[in-house]
């Protein structure tokens, strides 16, 4: 599993860390922003996304990323954490 976060002011990265806290102790919590962001999300099956509303949507960048990406989400698990 891995936790990929988009967060302005640490909310969302919070929330995501305690999630993967009490669910999977060893998945690692990473910003969108990060380099190999893509080959990381190759190796994992279960993918967890946080990040904050934004106007009642997800943020742009993580539209964005997710659209640029779409070949990545085959076959992969992946639960959203919505902040507000």
């Amino acid at each position: 599993m891995i936790g990929i976060y988009f967060s302005g002011t640490g909310n969302s990265r919070y929330a995501l860390e305690t999630f993967l806290q009490m669910y999977d102790v060893e998945a690692k919590a990473l910003s969108i922003e990060e380099e190999g962001m893509t080959e990381k999300i190759k190796e994992h099956e279960e993918i967890v996304f946080s990040y904050p509303v934004q106007y009642s949507t997800v943020p742009k960048i993580l539209r964005d990323f997710v659209i640029k990406n779409s070949t990545l989400w085959g076959g992969k698990k992946v639960f959203i954490i919505a902040t507000m």
